[in-house]
Parts: C-alpha cells; sequence; structure tokens
C-alpha cells in the first residue's frame, strides 16, 4: 500500500521534470529509429532488435557504433555466423505500444528477437498488474508471428544511472520500482517456451561529459551477447531450404510491384555492382535479377544478352526460395541441373552461383548472381563475397527514392 502511494505521488513530479528536460534530451544525437547492421560472413543468423532505452543509442549517429553494431559484431565473432540485424526503436516504446510494431513485421524471418523495454513503464511508475499483462501480449504475439525454432531474449531495465543522470528522487524511486518491474520481467519468461530472461546490470556511466560513447556500447553489448552467440552457434533444422508457399509468392510479388523497379532503364549503381561481382568473383557473367510472376526481369547484366527469360529454366527461381547462397560448381555433372536449358544451349552454363536478394520489408524479390560456362569451385570466401555484395543491391533498394 505505501509503494503504491509514492509512486502516485512520484509520478506527477517525474512527468514534469521529463516535460521540462524534454527539448535538452531531443538534442541528444542518436541513429535512425530503423535500420540494418550487417557483418560479414555467411549462413547469417537474422536478429531483430526492438524496444527503447539502451537500445535506443543515444549518443551517436550510426546503429553501428550504439548497442545494436557492437552486439551484432560480438555475436558473429563468437558464434562464427554472419548477423543481419534489424533495428526498430523508439525512444517512447512501451511493451503496450510494441504490439503495433510487432503486428508490422516479418517476425517469421527471424532466428533471435531480443526485446528491450521497461525503461519509460519504470519512469510512469505502471503498475505491477498492467506491466504483467502487457509483457505477456509481447511474449503471446511473438510465439503465434514467430516460428517453433525462434529464441526471444528479454533484456532487463538496466540501473538508471548507467544510462542517464536523472535527480536522486527519481533515480531512488523509479529505480525501485525498475527492480519491481525486473522482477515480474524474469517471473513472466520463466516457463515460456523459447523466451530467456537476460539481467542487464551496466555500471554507471563513465562518459560523463557526452550522453554515451561507443566504447559504452561495446562494454553494455558484453553483458548480454553470450547465450545469445551461444544459442545463434546451435544448428537448426535447414532454413537455407524453407520453400515459399502460394500465401508467400502473393506477398512477394506485391512486394516486387510496390518496389516499381521492374522495366527500368539500366543505373550505374547497379551496373557497378555487377562489375564489382564478376571481376572479384572472376566469372564471364554477372546479373541482378528480379524475379517477377512469369520470368527474370535483368535489371543489371554483363555477358547476357537477354533483358528477360522465363522463370522456370532459370537458376535465380531456386535462389529466391533459400535465405542463403546457393551454388553449382558444375551443372553439367549435377543431375538436377544437367536436362535445364540453360545447360544443354545456350549460354552452356556449368557454374553458377546466385545469393537471394530482399526488399526493405525483408521479402526476397531477386538475385545477385554470377555464373560461368566452365566449371569452378565456390569457397566460404567467395560465399561472403558474394552476400556482401548482394547486401549493397539490397543498400540501394533502401535508399531509393
Amino acid at each position: 500500500m505505501l509503494d503504491g502511494i509514492v509512486r502516485t505521488l512520484a509520478r506527477p513530479g517525474v512527468r514534469l521534470w521529463l516535460s521540462s528536460t524534454a527539448l535538452e534530451r531531443s538534442a541528444i544525437p542518436q541513429p535512425p529509429g530503423a535500420a540494418v547492421v550487417h557483418t560479414a560472413g555467411t549462413n547469417p543468423a537474422r536478429i531483430l532488435l526492438i524496444g527503447s532505452g539502451a537500445a535506443i543509442g543515444f549518443g551517436v549517429l550510426s546503429h553501428e557504433l550504439a548497442l545494436a553494431g557492437h552486439l551484432a559484431r560480438q555475436l558473429s565473432t563468437v558464434s562464427g555466423r554472419a548477423v543481419d540485424m534489424d533495428i526498430v526503436v523508439d525512444r517512447e516504446m512501451t511493451a503496450a505500444t510494441m504490439i503495433g510494431e510487432l503486428e508490422r513485421l516479418p517476425l517469421a524471418r527471424y532466428d533471435v528477437v531480443i526485446v528491450n523495454v521497461g525503461l519509460i513503464e519504470a519512469l510512469g511508475f505502471i503498475s505491477v498488474s498492467h506491466w504483467r499483462e502487457n509483457l505477456g501480449r509481447v511474449f503471446d504475439r511473438l510465439r503465434i508471428l514467430g516460428h517453433s525454432e525462434q529464441q526471444i531474449y528479454a533484456v532487463g531495465i538496466p540501473p538508471l544511472p548507467a544510462l542517464q543522470k536523472y535527480p536522486a528522487a527519481i533515480t531512488t524511486l523509479a529505480g525501485r520500482h525498475a527492480r519491481l518491474l525486473n522482477s515480474e520481467l524474469e517471473v513472466e519468461t520463466d516457463g515460456r517456451e523459447r523466451v530467456s530472461f537476460l539481467p542487464f546490470e551496466p555500471p554507471p556511466a563513465l562518459d560523463t561529459d557526452r550522453f554515451r560513447s561507443s566504447s559504452t556500447y561495446s562494454r553494455w553489448a558484453e553483458l548480454i551477447s553470450a547465450p545469445i552467440a551461444a544459442r545463434i552457434g546451435i544448428p537448426t533444422a535447414d532454413a537455407d531450404t524453407e520453400s515459399m508457399g502460394p500465401l508467400d509468392e502473393l506477398a512477394r510479388q506485391s512486394t516486387l510491384d510496390a518496389l516499381q523497379i521492374l522495366d527500368t532503364a539500366p543505373e550505374e549503381r547497379f551496373d557497378r555492382i555487377t562489375l564489382t561481382a564478376r571481376d572479384l568473383l572472376g566469372t564471364t557473367s554477372a546479373a541482378i535479377t528480379f524475379v517477377d510472376q512469369n520470368r527474370h526481369w535483368f535489371k543489371s547484366r554483363l555477358g547476357v544478352d537477354m533483358s528477360e527469360m522465363p522463370r522456370f529454366s532459370s537458376l535465380c527461381d531456386i535462389t529466391i526460395q533459400r535465405r542463403e547462397h546457393f551454388a553449382i560448381e558444375n551443372a553439367a555433372a549435377d543431375p538436377r541441373f544437367a536436362d535445364n536449358p540453360m545447360v544443354v544451349a545456350e549460354p552452356y552454363l556449368r557454374f553458377y552461383a546466385g545469393y537471394p536478394i530482399e526488399a526493405p520489408n525483408g521479402v526476397r524479390v531477386g538475385t545477385l548472381s554470377v555464373f560461368d560456362p566452365n566449371p569452378r569451385t565456390f569457397s566460404e570466401a567467395d560465399a561472403a563475397l558474394l552476400r556482401g555484395l548482394a547486401l549493397m543491391v539490397q543498400n540501394e533498394l533502401r535508399t531509393q527514392d
């Protein structure tokens, strides 16, 4: 009862302080609210970081320098896998408002979801019952919209002095409430399949002359990276061969149409990537292809005369069914492809390697491929290089007007 009275009395004071410092806090540098971080390598782990608080990246202008970037690199180093991390953050996001964000995201594509929420609730002295209810809704939506092998990590609310200098009274009262919410968060995750609680207790910040530095975010990432890295390092069912059902194909076609890129003129920004792929991988041909309903249309091509080809005969149609690269070192010797029209006739293809290209919403819409009339090997280093170039194509799609 006493705690409830204290929270009721403290709530207006915290709101007044937040309101009076809103302009000052709005001037603090921060990265964009939605972004993507990639690390080099192959077999990427798909991770979603969603929430507020430490995930925002106050004090730096790029997520590469914030918690997301450092966490992605540490996970990649420990697990041996590349990391593709989508970042959806907002300084005002709560567990209640997160529900709407989750509904708009392609949650089934992620191997890991990291939920970072609770700071706003602690400062707002949300009731424990409402906190528990909102958390339950978040985890239920993740379970329904995700997949059976997806792991969810709920990051604890850090001690307030680690994030920002608050007045002593707020630090004491809201800090006490944050610890209470953390206890409930741990209870809520306990017993839920595929949901784990990650305590997050960084020491008070050392960089008191600014908001936060990249080195601070690196130390913060170290506090939560180990269990996540251990999880993504565990082999799971072969996601590379996941097929796309009719509903997925409809969504894919709708996404491709929305890009408004089909049948557009050649562009130097794409041609530059195609040329780089051909030269670095040492093939005679390379192409950026978008997979339309019944055809494969070449946005950029080298060593290819045609501007499009039937979808059924193209190896790119196999590539877009996968999350990772698809390579054939000698198609003529592979019974799956020995009678393919591209193998038995022009261009007499023998070697092929392709990597799927995703639209900004994560839907696979095309490929970056290299191919050659002569057999050749395809190494892990080649695969990492091809992925890096495919990510450059994706970045062009993300930044186009």
